[in-house]
This record gives C-alpha cells, sequence and structure tokens, in this order.
C-alpha cells in the first residue's frame, strides 16, 4: 500500500490573495509553500514602497473571506482601516453633496493602505509555511509538477523610481537601473498544486496557456491613472483637511479626481483620465490651468505647487480588464485573483473578489472531500482534485465575467452619473422601493459548503447593496437581479415611483411586487 503524505500547494504571488490562499490550505492540513519576487514586508514600517494605488477598499465580501479562515483577521482588519459611510461628490463651485451608501442600515467600506494590509497577512501565516522572498518564477514543468525559480538581487547602486510589476516589467523610473541578476534552481520545487496568484501578468496563467485551449481575453480602457497626495493639516482634527468617513469624488464627466484617507490623516489622489486629454498636459503650465479650472477645491486644499510636482513626475497606469477560461488545468495549476480576473477598480471589488476566491475555493474542496492528504506520487494525476477544481472555474465563471462587466459600468456611474437629476431619482427610489418591498434575506446564513446561499434575490434591494454587503449574493445573481429592476423602472416609469402615495404609483406597486415574486 502506498504512503500516504501532505499534499503540497505551490503558491506563486505573496500578495493578500496569495497569502490568504496559504493560510487556508494550511489550515486544511496542506503543505504550503510560497514564493514571491518582492522583499519580506514583515516587521518593517508598512510605508508604500511605490507608486501603485496604496488605499483598497474591503467591504463585506473581502471581510468575510478573511473571517471564514480565520475570525481574528476580519476583526484586525476592521479596527486598522477607516470606514467609509459614502461617497463625498466635490462640485466644480465648491459645494459638496454626501451620497451615503447604505442610508437604510448604515454600512460601511473600509480604507485600508495595501502595504499595511499585504504586511499584516503575511505576518499570520505560521512558520510551517515556507516563504522564499526575492524568488520569481522562472519556468514551470506542468506535466511533471516542478517549478524553477530563479532568485533576483538587484544592484544596489542603482536605485529604480517607478513600479516594478510581477512580471519584472518596470513602469515609470529608468528600466535601465536596477537590473536584477537571477540563478535558476537546479532542480526545482515539486508540488501537487500550483496556484497562480502572481497578477495581471501572471506566469503561471502564460504556462497553462501552452499546455491546452484557454480563452483569454485582456481589454485596455483608454484612461490612465495618476496618482497624487493630499499631505495631512495639522490644523484639523486628526489631520484630515476633508472628512475621513468619506469617498471623495470630484467627477468631471469624462475624468475625475478621487480621494480615500489613510490613518495619517493624508489622503491618497487618483486621476483617472483619457489618455488623449493626458497628452495635452504636456507642460507644467498646461496642467496648472487644467487643475484649476477643474479641481480648484483641491489645488486649495494641497497646494498648486505640491500637486502639480506630483502630477508632472509621478508614473503614468493603464487600466485593464483581463479574463482567463477555464482558471485550472487538470489537477496541476489554478489561477486565483487578478491572475484570473482582472478588473478596473470603479467598483472596489478588485480585492474583494480574489479574496472571495480564496472562500469558494476552500467551499469547493470541501464539498468534494479533498482530503489534506494524498497517495499519490508527485506528477500523478489526481482525479477527485482535477474534478474540483474544474467545479471551482466552472462555478465562478459567470460571477467573475458579472463584477467585470459592473466593474467596467461603475465608471461612468462614479464621473458623470452621480451627476445627473436622474441617478438622485434612483438613489431615493431604490431606498424606497427596499423599504416597501425589503429583500426577504436579511439574515447570513453562510456555510463552509454554500458560499452563496441566496441563489435569487427576493423584493427589492440596490445593486451597490448587493455588490457590496451580499456576500451570500453571487456577483451574477447581483446583475441579474439589476436588470430586472431596471425593466420594472423602464415599465412603471420614475413618475409613477415619485408619486407612489397617489393612485398611479399605488398600482406600480402592487405590479412591481407580483413581478418580483414571480421573477
Amino acid at each position: 500500500m502506498a504512503e500516504t503524505r501532505p499534499r503540497k500547494a505551490l503558491i506563486i504571488g505573496a500578495g493578500p490573495v496569495g497569502a490568504l490562499t496559504a493560510l487556508s490550505l494550511h489550515r486544511r492540513g496542506w503543505e504550503v509553500e510560497v514564493w514571491e519576487s518582492r522583499d519580506d514586508p514583515r516587521g518593517k514600517d508598512a510605508a508604500p514602497s511605490n507608486l501603485r494605488s496604496i488605499n483598497l477598499a474591503i467591504s463585506s465580501r473581502g471581510l468575510e473571506a478573511l473571517r471564514s479562515v480565520d475570525p481574528s483577521l476580519a476583526e484586525q482588519f476592521q479596527n486598522e482601516a477607516i470606514p467609509m459611510k459614502g461617497r463625498m461628490i466635490h462640485h466644480v463651485d465648491g459645494k459638496q453633496e454626501s451620497q451615503i451608501y447604505d442610508p437604510i442600515n448604515g454600512q460601511c467600506i473600509n480604507s485600508i493602505g495595501r502595504p499595511l494590509l499585504n504586511q499584516r497577512l503575511l505576518e499570520s501565516l505560521p512558520s510551517q509555511i515556507k516563504i522564499r522572498f526575492q524568488t520569481k518564477l522562472s519556468r514551470v514543468d506542468l506535466n511533471n509538477r516542478i517549478a524553477f525559480g530563479s532568485g533576483a538581487e538587484k544592484d544596489k547602486k542603482d536605485v529604480v523610481t517607478g513600479e516594478e510589476h510581477d512580471d519584472g516589467r518596470i513602469a515609470g523610473g529608468n528600466s535601465e537601473k536596477g537590473k536584477t541578476k537571477s540563478k535558476e534552481d537546479e532542480h526545482g520545487t515539486k508540488f501537487d498544486l500550483i496556484i497562480g496568484c502572481d497578477g495581471s501578468w501572471s506566469k503561471v496563467r502564460t504556462s497553462m496557456m501552452r499546455m491546452d485551449r484557454i480563452d483569454f481575453s485582456q481589454s485596455f480602457i483608454p484612461h490612465a491613472y495618476i496618482e497624487l497626495h493630499m499631505p495631512a493639516d495639522s490644523t484639523k482634527p486628526g489631520g484630515y483637511a476633508i472628512d475621513k468617513n468619506h469617498l471623495h469624488i470630484w467627477p468631471r464627466h469624462s475624468f475625475m479626481l478621487i480621494g480615500l484617507p489613510n490613518k495619517d490623516g493624508s489622503f491618497t489622489l487618483t486621476l483617472f483620465i483619457p489618455f488623449s486629454s493626458l497628452s495635452t498636459l504636456n507642460s507644467r503650465e498646461a496642467a496648472s490651468r487644467f487643475f484649476i479650472e477643474h479641481f480648484p477645491s483641491a489645488v486649495q486644499i494641497v497646494g498648486e505647487k505640491k500637486l502639480l510636482d506630483d502630477f508632472m513626475n509621478n508614473p503614468r497606469g493603464n487600466l485593464v480588464t483581463i479574463n482567463c477560461t477555464p482558471s485550472a488545468w487538470s489537477s496541476h495549476a489554478l489561477l486565483l485573483g487578478d491572475a484570473s480576473h482582472s478588473m478596473v477598480p470603479f467598483y472596489g471589488q478588485g480585492l474583494n473578489c480574489g479574496l472571495e476566491d480564496v472562500r469558494v475555493l476552500n467551499s469547493v474542496l470541501e464539498k468534494h472531500k479533498i482530503s489534506s492528504t494524498t497517495s499519490l506520487g508527485l506528477g500523478e494525476t489526481d482525479k477527485d482534485l482535477e474534478l474540483a477544481l474544474k467545479a471551482y472555474s466552472v462555478e465562478r465563471q459567470a460571477d467573475l465575467k458579472a463584477i467585470c462587466e459592473l466593474a467596467l459600468q461603475n465608471y461612468t456611474e462614479m464621473r458623470s452619473h452621480v451627476l445627473s437629476p436622474l441617478h438622485h431619482i434612483r438613489r431615493f427610489l431604490d431606498s424606497f422601493l427596499t423599504r416597501i418591498i425589503p429583500s426577504r434575506s436579511k439574515e447570513l446564513h453562510l456555510s463552509l459548503t454554500d458560499p452563496f446561499p441566496t441563489t435569487k434575490v427576493r423584493g427589492w434591494t440596490s445593486l451597490y447593496e448587493m455588490v457590496t454587503f451580499r456576500p451570500d449574493v453571487p456577483y451574477s445573481e447581483a446583475l441579474r437581479k439589476e436588470r430586472q429592476q431596471k425593466e420594472i423602472m423602464r415599465w412603471t416609469g420614475y413618475v409613477s415611483g415619485l408619486v407612489g402615495l397617489g393612485g398611479v404609483g399605488v398600482v406600480g406597486l402592487k405590479l412591481a411586487r407580483k413581478w418580483l415574486d414571480r421573477k
């Protein structure tokens, strides 16, 4: 009889998704090894090391994923994050308008720095998990399940200013500096399952695509993003120059500026602007006119010199949507997070969706009774694990497609629709109808084997509520429900909704209730 041994997972990438995946599989009894190209951040100052978006909005889906692996993690991050109860719209004339996310129950999303979140997750990993920092995936033999890593040491005489991506590309800065010298492992590392948590430019995904027919799509939007900084104001309470409990938006139809709070009283600002418009801001004078015309309140708070220094010097980033189907190959390889479904950041669901991947994977492994041990030799195909990974890929596909679509749609809402009277009417109707025809799934009953117990949402509830605050609802159901509610809105008409206390409104409500029950 063959000797049993622990299953071994090799995880590429130690970002938030990779770290939570490692902890989840370790808790299931797997042997886990993690490779990460960056330095070890544990025990260090969690200050930003590059000019990527350093703020993340973690909401109910992400918190539930953390809670499913370790309840103390969710509590810790809620304590360290800054709750944001709504959007604060900054109009050109200086007026501010608060748009609360959840006017009924007061739920919030939470702003937390990317470095802090990543650091805390890595610090939560027990010593039994082997982590190799400064190690990149060089190549992987999926048939024989052996990966080769290369350790990289940067030339200490050079400093790279700019973003280093997971695949080694440099955005901004001088790519001739900071070159790395790599030495590949001679013998490689064997595994039962390699999991690509290595971001949008995943090397694990590239290896999978060489092995089988995998559908892959990549689409850039015509907008750039540029990070700016609003310093803390020592004269204001807590150092916050503007209200810390809002996500701040300066919407200007074709472009926008947003701001998320940091613990030190500062705000991380991000300008989203079409490349065609950006190309006209090729001098400090042109940029100055642009900011003074469109964002005068931000110029006043930050200071013109500081704002222009950031704008002229900081890298220009691209925004891409990536879809990969299937996200698993045999029993050998799996993609999670951005490696499988990179999305634009406008719904604040990139992190939450990636963490939710881990919760759904854990559920599938439980349903398929995948034990922590195997008697198969390394390199042999595990049919049970293959079926489980295929089930994960199939079950997750519709939800990932839905949230990528919703993220693109929400950009139009954030930069333009929030200024429309129709947007305000719809928000009012959503709140009113939710009170009159409430959704019937008030309590969450999430189980290890059933990650989305609410397969069909009844009553009325806003799209934002379903996407952000309802981890019991799959993204695909949120999209289906919103399409149904839009159909009802078109059918009854906004006017009927606004005169809800009149005869037309009463009839409309009764018909809407019957329609919702039937659907």
